[in-house]
């Protein structure tokens, strides 16, 4: 009786370790970025994945980025174990490289996306407009720049 308690006690903890371990074990996966509908390969393609509101909104620094040069069919960006959650992506093609958005009466001159590609109208989306739920092994967002 007492052997037989004491292997259940031992099971009971064990199991209880594993469960613990399992859930203090953030999953990560691939993500990868695609970006197309780039005009031209003069400059740089800039690109910055957001992992909050704050630092979409530029009020913090983005949690990764890359600039590639600039490429007239499309750029592939890909990330290895990234932690699951809500992220963002901002990109645009900055063709002078003078790391801005250049813009002629308030419209961008230069092309620029975002994740899950949103209708545009007065100003860049929201977060929540941009955000998408990343909890996959691996995914692919696509990205089209628009150019006006």
């Amino acid at each position: 009786m007492n052997k037989l308690f004491l292997l259940i006690l031992a099971l009971l903890v064990t199991a209880n370790f594993v469960i613990a371990q399992n859930q203090s074990t953030p999953q990560a996966g691939n993500l990868t970025v695609q970006i197309t509908g780039i005009q031209n390969s003069s400059g740089d393609i800039k690109i910055g994945l957001f992992n909050s509101e704050t630092s979409f909104n530029g009020k913090e620094e983005k949690f990764k980025g890359i600039t590639v040069k600039a490429d007239n069919d499309k750029i592939i960006w890909s990330l290895a174990d990234i932690q699951y959650g809500y992220y963002a992506i901002k990109v645009f093609h900055d063709e002078d490289q003078d790391d801005q958005v250049d813009t002629k009466l308030g419209i961008p001159t230069e092309g620029f996306g975002f994740s899950n590609n949103p209708s545009i109208f007065l100003g860049a989306p929201s977060y929540d407009k941009a955000k998408f739920l990343f909890n996959a092994d691996s995914m692919t967002v696509e990205i089209k720049l628009i150019n006006f």
